[in-house]
């Protein structure tokens, strides 16, 4: 995998440039990746969102549950993931990092043997787990990721870092704790983060 003018030049990934974008990044930035779940989304109603001009949302990759990448954004322009966010001393996350979109329906709610995701898709048993949310004290369930799928975000979170020296690899729910959940439980950002950033070697998967 590779980039061309900052945009993923891989015979698989998709170009659907997004209306919602904002200049380019200013001096030496981006040096964070932020990660994102699609939140019961699939991948074409995620895709129809990000691209909507009148939702003022946007991410730079889509990463289907088949591993499918879809960027909509090129790498040195600003696109609209972060909201109102903060980490450390900084503020506004969209004019510093790379958003990157994983489809996955998030917190699942039980009914009996069945799974519901926020928008009432049901989901099997076995793509569920139990687990407590960095942010929260009490177990609950959620929607695993697909090994596909976390092998390409590892591939193209490895390339992001290598090219443009990329610092740090935040969840959506570390630089907007009071209000997102995302990536959730389920997906292994620390795993993640420490070998692509503390463990500089070619990591072969983050399942």
């Amino acid at each position: 995998m590779c980039l061309e003018n900052h945009w993923l030049s891989e015979p698989g990934a998709r170009h659907i440039r997004s209306p919602n974008v904002g200049g380019p990044f200013a001096g030496s930035n981006p040096d964070t990746i932020v990660i994102h779940f699609t939140d019961g989304n699939s991948g074409a109603a995620a895709l129809e969102t990000l691209c909507d001009p009148g939702k003022n949302v946007s991410a730079h990759v889509v990463v289907g549950r088949d591993g499918s990448l879809t960027q909509l954004v090129p790498f040195d322009h600003i696109a609209w993931h972060a909201g109102e966010s903060s980490w450390g001393a900084r503020v506004k996350f969209n004019y510093y990092s790379l958003g990157i979109e994983v489809q996955n329906a998030g917190r699942l709610v039980r009914r009996g043997d069945s799974f519901y995701s926020s928008i009432g898709t049901e989901y099997p048993a076995y793509q569920v787990c139990e687990a407590t949310h960095r942010n929260e004290l009490d177990p609950t369930y959620w929607h695993t990721y697909s090994v596909t799928q976390l092998e390409a975000v590892n591939e193209v979170c490895a390339l992001l870092v290598s090219t443009y020296g990329i610092n740090h690899i935040l969840g959506h729910e570390e630089i907007a704790p009071n209000r997102k959940i995302d990536p959730g439980p389920a997906f292994p950002l620390d795993i993640l983060r420490h070998r692509l950033l503390y463990n500089p070697q070619p990591p072969e998967t983050i399942a």
